[in-house]
């Protein structure tokens, strides 16, 4: 198989300057092997009718779906109705403070810039799952996320024999933060990247995890000896939201934003050594300020107007405030956290059991797996 970079150029900027394309990490399989996924992983807050995208997929590829519910609109009784109602196979778990996960450093240190949001708890149940049911090759997709093609995702899971992890491209609404979404706003480059919400992985004893903070799709990728080149293969569909809705969306986000765009802006060969350098975190969050700051200077002159403007900016000074607190060495101290938690994380997954049914592996985690399997 012959493999091609994406064509977008190599970061040329400063690495302490925001990058607005990512997508030399892309790369694009000239030929695309037959392959398939063990099970289809769904974390998901929302009412469960969005679920039912994932359910079909399912159904279609004639795999399980694992439906991880949390929130007051989601539940497992409620996914396995849906599942149910379509003939679906489905795995439903109320994810709850009784998971046995590890307990990691990076989620200790700094509580004051704590993200809540229990995704990443979700995507680590099914990279341990999967571990001990010896699934091989599984698939993420959030439950915001449409036009699921069977064939799309038998793909990924082909390109995963040659490559550690294969993302399904959105041609949606684009999946960036606050800032970003600012920045194209107001005319400034600024591209989209792939992420969590549909990505297949190797699930194996090496896999990295995903850290609780915003970007942590981003961490996962970093989480080798390099950062992962993503196989790019088929399409899916972000559904549209406000990312401007509320300033603290903006506020939650920045310190994974700057971390992770700190972070991919390295070169492979100094990411360790500078990850953990106070000089780069602290060049890194003055760029940050001022690209900010030219969001807000642009912004009287640019097509956005009214209560849009007014939000708008809103959330880049909520940005902006988080940022300012930020000290380089709470940069430092995260990731070192976080290096200790891929030790951690790796220790955990080698003294897992084998369980080749997932409701006796999530009881092993902790929780209660309800299942349904449509009659033959």
């Amino acid at each position: 198989m012959t493999d091609t970079l994406d064509r977008a150029a190599p970061p040329a900027a400063p690495p302490t300057a925001h990058q607005p394309s990512h997508r030399h990490l892309l790369v694009r399989p000239g030929e695309v092997p037959s392959g398939d996924v063990a099970a289809i992983v769904v974390p998901t807050i929302r009412n469960p009718v969005t679920m039912r995208d994932a359910l079909r997929l399912g159904r279609s590829l004639e795999r399980p779906v694992i439906a991880l519910s949390s929130g007051k609109w989601s539940s497992a009784d409620i996914v396995r109705k849906e599942a149910e109602a379509l003939a679906a196979e489905v795995v439903a778990v109320d994810v709850t403070p009784a998971v046995r996960l590890p307990r990691f450093r990076s989620d200790a240190a700094l509580p004051r810039f704590r993200r809540r949001n229990d995704v990443s708890v979700k995507r680590n149940l099914g990279l341990a799952v999967a571990v001990m049911a010896g699934w091989q090759r599984l698939i993420f997709i959030d439950d915001d996320i449409t036009h699921l093609r069977p064939e799309a995702v038998k793909a990924a899971g082909g390109l995963l024999a040659q490559h550690h992890v294969a993302a399904l491209e959105n041609i949606g609404y684009p999946d960036n933060s606050v800032v970003c979404h600012a920045r194209r706003l107001v005319g400034l480059p600024q591209d989209t990247f792939v992420g969590g919400g549909a990505m297949a992985v190797r699930a194996s004893l090496d896999v990295p995890f995903f850290p609780s903070i915003y970007n942590e799709d981003w961490f996962f990728l970093a989480g080798g000896t390099a950062v992962e080149r993503v196989a790019l293969c088929g399409t899916v569909t972000q559904r549209e939201y406000d990312p401007f809705m509320l300033p603290e969306r903006a506020r939650s986000e920045e310190f994974g934003d700057c971390l992770a765009e700190g972070l991919f802006a390295l070169r492979d060969d100094e990411r360790a050594a500078r990850a953990v350098d106070v000089e780069h975190w602290r060049a890194v969050l003055r760029a940050r300020v001022e690209m900010i700051d030219e969001i807000l200077g642009r912004l009287p002159g640019s097509p956005v107007t009214g209560d849009l403007r007014v939000r708008v900016e809103q959330a880049l000074k909520a940005a902006r405030g988080r940022c300012l607190i930020i000290k380089p060495d709470d940069c430092v101290e995260y990731f070192a956290a976080w290096h200790a938690d891929l030790v951690t994380w790796r220790e955990f997954l080698a003294g897992l059991p084998s369980h080749d049914d997932p409701v006796a592996a999530f009881g092993h985690l902790g929780l209660t797996a309800y299942v349904h399997r449509p009659a033959p």
